[in-house]
């Protein structure tokens, strides 16, 4: 009788653990962007490499970690309604010009998204407000993640995301970007979102 309800637990158990998976996988295999979702995000990132080493043709070494800032501007909600073949840190960050929050409308007003998706390579001490942006630093006042969802210290390895507010940029502007000695140039897509 203990055999067999061994066996019976081992079925459940194994069954439980195969339905996780195929759901697991599942979320995975939706979690990219679409190819034209790609472009769109490439056209409005910049990445930064903080304490590398840069040689030229895209090659850095000795890097203690990587900031991708992505400008994400309201327009991009009206593609996401007919695209939704993109990453939940995408949404997330559109999602704040629709918030139900009245301060968070209010942070908004005459402002833009910008998401930080961050990688340390070495130990990282992450601060949003290193971030300038055409000479504004980012405040503490302008971060839109709440601190509970990102960490400011990284081991090797870590990552996370960080949406910020900051002033609108127009169209076709570049703009210089700095986190303590790296900096790289976004310039700002003149058409409106495709």
């Amino acid at each position: 009788m203990k055999t067999r309800m061994d066996f019976y637990r081992a079925v459940s158990l194994l069954t439980l653990l195969s339905a996780f998976l195929f759901v697991a996988d599942l979320r995975a295999a939706h979690a990219h962007n679409s190819k034209a979702w790609q472009e769109r995000l490439l056209a409005r990132t910049a990445t930064l490499w903080i304490e590398g080493l840069h040689l030229g043709d895209g090659i850095v070494l000795n890097a203690r970690a990587e900031l991708n800032v992505t400008r994400l501007e309201r327009e991009l909600s009206n593609i996401y309604s007919s695209d939704k073949d993109v990453d939940e840190w995408v949404v997330d960050g559109l999602n704040y010009y629709f918030s139900s929050r009245k301060e968070t409308r209010a942070k908004l007003k005459g402002r833009d998204v910008f998401v930080l998706n961050y990688r340390a390579i070495k130990n990282w001490s992450f601060d949003p407000s290193k971030l300038t942006m055409n000479g504004y630093t980012i405040m503490p006042d302008d971060i839109l993640t709440r601190k509970d969802y990102w960490d400011s210290e990284l081991p090797p390895g870590d990552s996370g995301t960080v949406a910020v507010a900051v002033p609108s940029f127009k169209p076709g502007q570049a703009v210089e970007l700095r986190y303590d000695d790296a900096e790289a140039r976004l310039d700002i897509p003149r058409a409106r979102a495709k």
